[in-house]
């Protein structure tokens, strides 16, 4: 695997699956200490997740000058580095309208390398769902026909739509360039996002929401779960950072965290703490998390 990528490439792939490991290991730990109820907290946070990642895209494009519309949405200036390893057929992209089919996703194969093909099946149905249509304002039509996360299934179908027919006189303007004629264009530029700081921003508000639902669900089990949950997390992400670190003839030092996990070695440091930390979010990453994967580097 090492010898098929440049430095910067399996960086952002260890970020990557680090991201889809954390979403198993939270969701399913969840799930087995709630059972039902776990299943509803973990569609209720993912759903929220989606819509937050939803209406900042939204709000990046509007800064930027862009028109909201499918286009928009799935080419200009994505909030994640590409990974290297996803195989897509790109079908059909306009303003309106988006059909591809994700032929290799790297999500699903870790998913699958973990037992836990049903909670990135969760993934798929709740997250996609709520981005694409809180992203334009709820009026996007979202068919997720086929995942990789169902048995059976060879590909993941999306087929995402924005009719100008069911945009309000009022929005059509903000979303298609027709409507607007004194629309210029703007100049994007196209470099790449940036891949810790991107997959930092997903751990941290994936976990928030995970977080919030739990408290309002069972406040009094939410800590305690959670806990369970980080410990499952950092046990595993030692087990993978000294494994990844020892495939490429390094040593496992906070550096080596620092470039190929996602969440920053300092907590502190992150200023989108400033926006997700209620319910003691931060202190309880930073005792669930951050001293048990600490006391383990430290042996």
């Amino acid at each position: 695997m090492y010898t098929m990528y440049t430095g910067k490439q399996l960086e952002t792939i260890h970020l990557q699956d680090s991201y889809t490991i954390m979403y198993a290991l939270l969701a399913r730990q969840i799930i087995e200490e709630l059972g039902a109820l776990g299943d509803e907290i973990v569609r209720e946070a993912t759903r929220r997740y989606g819509r937050d990642r939803g209406r900042k895209r939204r709000q990046k494009h509007l800064d930027l000058g862009v028109k909201i519309n499918m286009h928009s949405l799935f080419a200009v200036c994505s909030d994640l580095p590409p990974d290297p390893r996803f195989r897509r057929d790109r079908l059909l992209l306009t303003e309106e309208e988006r059909n591809s089919h994700t032929l290799v996703c790297p999500m699903a194969q870790v998913w699958e390398e973990y037992g836990a093909k049903k909670i990135g099946r969760i993934y798929c149905e709740e997250f996609h769902r709520a981005c694409y249509q809180e992203y334009a304002y709820g009026m996007t039509q979202v068919n997720l026909a086929r995942t990789l996360t169902e048995d059976g299934d060879k590909y993941c179908d999306f087929h995402i739509v924005l009719r100008k027919a069911n945009v309000p006189n009022e929005r059509k303007a903000q979303c298609f360039p027709e409507f607007d004629p004194h629309y210029k264009r703007p100049q994007i530029s196209g470099e790449p996002a940036d891949g810790k700081s991107g997959f930092s921003s997903l751990c941290i508000r994936i976990y928030y929401y995970m977080l919030e639902v739990l408290n309002e669900k069972c406040q009094m089990q939410a800590e305690s779960v959670m806990t369970h949950a980080l410990h499952i997390w950092a046990d595993d992400t030692y087990k993978r950072l000294k494994q990844q670190a020892q495939e490429l003839h390094e040593s496992l030092t906070t550096q080596f965290w620092e470039q190929h996990f996602p969440l920053y070695v300092d907590i502190d440091s992150d200023s989108l703490w400033q926006e997700y930390d209620k319910y003691g979010a931060k202190e309880l990453l930073k005792k669930g998390f951050y001293k048990r994967l600490a006391q383990k580097m430290e042996k």
